[in-house]
């Protein structure tokens, strides 16, 4: 019974409910049930959500030291993290198969398009470093390693902000969304960590 209860509260059942969109978008989009610009949004949109969630953490953590909500998010923020990757990459391939190579190198020098190529480079390292076994290995550097992250998602929003610059209908509402109360929580993070030193 107890093995039961860890299988469904524990990582596996976790990753399973983290794929399950992902799984669902491109059965979607192959059944011809998506558009193009629709999965495109939406696969954006979860990546951006999951990396979201493992941002937060820590300071809901320094808000909330004592809840279990607080301790789950830390505990799996790691999750998150490779879930957001995971997105980016689903996000990256569609794009990849939707255009020629001509089209995507030619617009990849757009400052909107070159931050997102920006966003998924930098996302590969953190997410092939993503387990126990590489945390261990790299020790101390794995934690500098993983402050990329920050830069990740500083491009990831002029990504998505910059789509809405150029005319694309809810993208700058949608990253200022996302984003600002990410970076409201960060900001109280560096405050809190350095007040209390």
């Amino acid at each position: 019974m107890n093995n039961l209860k860890s299988l469904l509260t524990g990582k596996y059942m976790l990753w399973l409910l983290l794929a399950i969109p992902g799984v669902m978008m491109t059965l979607n989009y192959a059944k011809g049930q998506f558009k193009y610009e629709d999965i495109m949004h939406i696969t954006g949109e979860f990546a951006a959500r999951m990396l979201i969630i493992s941002l937060i953490a820590s300071p809901i953590r320094l808000m909330f030291p004592k809840t279990k909500v607080a301790q789950w998010l830390l505990r799996n923020r790691r999750f998150f993290g490779v879930a957001a990757f995971a997105y980016t990459l689903l996000h990256t391939i569609f794009y990849v198969l939707e255009f020629p190579i001509s089209k995507i190198v030619n617009e990849s020098i757009e400052l909107s398009i070159l931050t997102g190529w920006i966003a998924f480079f930098v996302f590969i390292p953190l997410a092939m470093t993503s387990t126990n076994a590489a945390v261990k290995r790299m020790g101390r550097n794995w934690k500098k390693l993983q402050q990329w992250v920050y830069l990740a998602a500083i491009m990831a929003f002029a990504h998505w902000a910059l789509l809405g610059l150029q005319g694309e209908e809810g993208s700058m509402a949608g990253a200022l969304a996302h984003f600002v109360p990410v970076m409201l929580l960060q900001l109280y993070r560096v405050y809190k960590q350095k007040f209390s030193k």
